[in-house]
């Protein structure tokens, strides 16, 4: 797990599952300190505690307690990150047309049909989360159902599958909840971030095998751009909103599915 590589269906990619448990890590370690050192300063003052063992008893306490709050906001928090997502029911068509490319992928991928939940946004675009439920859901926008050929979609489920196929979407979403605690939004991709997307760009290739698919589902998310920021974390969507240097990102990794030799397939 602490390698910076690993095997991926065939070809070493980067170890972005590695990488985000350090940032769950990192996150909680610097939650937990926080609130065990606000509680514990708080029963002091609030008590008047005086006295090296007194306090010590205090200090002991309050990261108790720092630890149970920590705990809980971690399990709870990160199925609240879509509470705001204007979500809307798909039209029957629609519901049918996915339901269906979800059973293929799921069997392709050896995973549990996941659900979907879409959300009226006009631009194409997807995601994986928790959404206050146990099991992961993959969120498309009405834009991504509207404008999307049916072997564009199937990329797309298939990409965002790829985070479930990998064990992301749980490490994410705790990721994103503590970002937005503490209202650490970025304008700039990190590095790891780049790596998961071309990843899991390449991960819906390697399950539809037609990499223009791919790489229009990437175009169409870029001409269609239509909102600068949501109440999810830029870097959790296919098309990260309100990053800088948007377009030659995308542009990037539409060229790099198109330049990939693919010689793969799930497994």
């Amino acid at each position: 797990m602490s390698s910076d590589t690993v095997q991926v269906w065939g070809y070493v990619a980067p170890n972005v599952r590695a990488a985000r448990i350090r940032q769950v890590i990192a996150r909680v370690g610097v939650a937990f300190a926080v609130s065990g050192v606000g509680v514990a300063l708080v029963l002091t003052l609030a008590l008047g505690v005086t006295g090296v063992l007194p306090v010590l008893v205090t200090v002991v306490l309050g990261l108790v307690i720092g630890a149970i709050v920590t705990t809980v906001m971690t399990i709870v928090g990160p199925g609240r990150l879509g509470r705001r997502l204007p979500l809307v029911e798909p039209e029957e068509r629609d519901r049918k047309r996915v339901d269906s490319l979800l059973s293929g992928l799921g069997f392709q991928l050896g995973i549990p049909v996941s659900s979907v939940a879409v959300v009226a946004y006009p631009m194409v675009n997807g995601a994986a989360l928790t959404l206050g439920r146990r099991e992961p859901v993959v969120v498309i926008t009405t834009g991504a159902l509207r404008e999307l050929k049916t072997i564009e979609l199937e990329a797309l489920l298939a990409r965002e599958l790829g985070e479930l196929r990998l064990g992301l979407v749980g490490l994410n979403s705790i990721v994103a909840y503590w970002d937005s605690v503490f209202h650490r939004a970025s304008r700039r991709l990190s590095d790891w971030q780049r790596e998961e997307s071309v990843l899991l760009d390449r991960l819906g290739v390697s399950v539809t095998r037609y990499p223009p698919a791919m790489a229009s589902v990437l175009e169409k998310a870029r001409t269609s751009r239509s909102m600068r920021t949501t109440s999810l974390p830029a870097w959790l969507w296919l098309c990260p909103v309100g990053v800088e240097d948007l377009d030659e990102d995308l542009q990037l990794r539409e060229q790099l599915l198109l330049d990939e030799v693919w010689t793969i397939g799930a497994s």
